[in-house]
């Protein structure tokens, strides 16, 4: 189990990310031309492709193999999730510490649209902060606050990692949403597979995504995957928030978010009335009003912020 000892720990993380290209479904004559010159360029990238194979093999449980520059074809789902066993138990993620090449960051109520050094896309959500730390041979973001839609730039040489909270996402020829509330993440594939790497677990270290699903992960938590309605998920992208039968109090959260004009639910009835819609975000009293309207609530206005309390005449009896 230590086959990756004496091994540079950058190396390491180049050849794991060569074990996921060269296992792709896409993988192109052009990936095996520059897989073959990085294995030639010194003899330590064999030894660490031929190590992480092995560790890749000892974690799936399946039969040893060589490292040939065609490995069988396998499922890349398996690849990526068993990429997350060497990354944490390999490398310790050392090589990332490198200096912040960029930040990128929005105010409350604002939303932006960048790209990446590498030619990466992200929109970043409302007070969202994003930290780019790209090396040669790694393409590394810190999730600081908020949420970024992601579309991954393919790069054959270079995996993409988002570290958020501790947590971390590996992917790559992909589009995902990650959300950072805390210590609580959130990642929704929307297109390609990728794995999070729940670091602080142990029962459960990685869960490989694919397209549809959703990983919700944090310190305190039992790591779990679903395959939520993505409407209400992906409709900030549009500016808006969709709910479904949420309560006030979690609805006027999320539309915090989005601005300073605060809303305030102090009643516990009040609190637990549902709600459904779609909202335009950043604009909390319109929302007040309309909620006014839907339900058995009176909208309260002060200096620095929105209350909304019961209206007794309209509460349902009981």
């Amino acid at each position: 189990m230590h086959a990756t000892r004496g091994i540079h720990p950058e190396t390491k993380v180049e050849a794991a990310a060569w074990l996921v290209r060269l296992h792709a479904d896409d993988r192109s004559q052009l990936d095996e031309d520059s897989f073959r010159a990085w294995l030639s360029a010194k003899p330590e990238n064999g030894r660490a492709f031929e190590a992480v194979t092995t560790v890749w093999d000892l974690a799936e449980g399946l039969r040893a193999r060589n490292n040939s520059v065609q490995p069988p074809a396998l499922r890349r789902r398996s690849v990526l999730a068993a990429i997350g066993t060497i990354a944490l138990a390999g490398t310790g993620f050392a090589v990332w510490q490198e200096a912040y090449a960029g930040v990128y960051e929005t105010q409350i109520g604002e939303q932006k649209h960048v790209t990446l050094s590498d030619g990466t896309r992200a929109f970043l959500d409302t007070d969202t902060r994003l930290r780019e730390r790209f090396t040669a041979s790694l393409r590394a973001v810190d999730l600081d606050r908020g949420m970024v839609d992601f579309r991954i730039k393919p790069d054959a040489q270079r995996p993409f990692m988002v570290d958020a909270a501790g947590q971390r996402v590996l992917a790559d020829r992909t589009t995902f949403d990650v959300r950072r509330d805390g210590n609580r993440v959130s990642v929704v594939l929307l297109d390609g597979q990728a794995t999070v790497l729940a670091v602080a677990q142990t029962a459960r270290p990685r869960l490989a995504l694919i397209r549809g699903e959703r990983a919700i992960v944090a310190a305190n938590l039992v790591p779990r995957i679903d395959k939520p309605n993505l409407a209400p998920l992906v409709a900030w992208q549009a500016g808006q928030a969709m709910f479904e039968s949420e309560s006030l109090l979690a609805a006027a959260a999320e539309m915090n978010r989005y601005s300073t004009t605060r809303l305030v639910v102090n009643d516990a009835i009040v609190a637990k009335l549902r709600l459904s819609g779609v909202y335009r975000v950043g604009d909390n009293i319109a929302f007040a009003r309309s909620v006014s309207q839907l339900l058995p609530v009176i909208v309260e206005h002060y200096p620095d912020h929105i209350e909304l309390v019961r209206d007794e005449s309209r509460m349902p009896e009981g």
